[in-house]
């Protein structure tokens, strides 16, 4: 019996879960911009980022060895 309840509750609170919170008539709402106005595509080097030797300048808050 308790098992029965469990799932009746649990599958009642999943359905009320799921339900959207969007006001009606919004999937027929039109995109606020243009699609001529979208961000230009942005391409990522094929090289990695920083400098191509090892720094060797000591940093400003660690010692240098002795």
């Amino acid at each position: 019996m308790r098992r029965a309840l469990l799932i009746a509750v649990g599958v009642t609170v999943s359905l009320l879960a799921c339900r959207t919170t969007q006001p009606p008539g919004t999937e027929n709402a039109q995109p606020i911009e243009a699609p001529a106005q979208r961000e230009e595509i942005q391409t990522v080097p094929a090289e990695p980022p920083g400098p191509a030797t090892p720094i060797t300048a000591p940093d400003a808050g660690t010692v240098p060895p002795s």
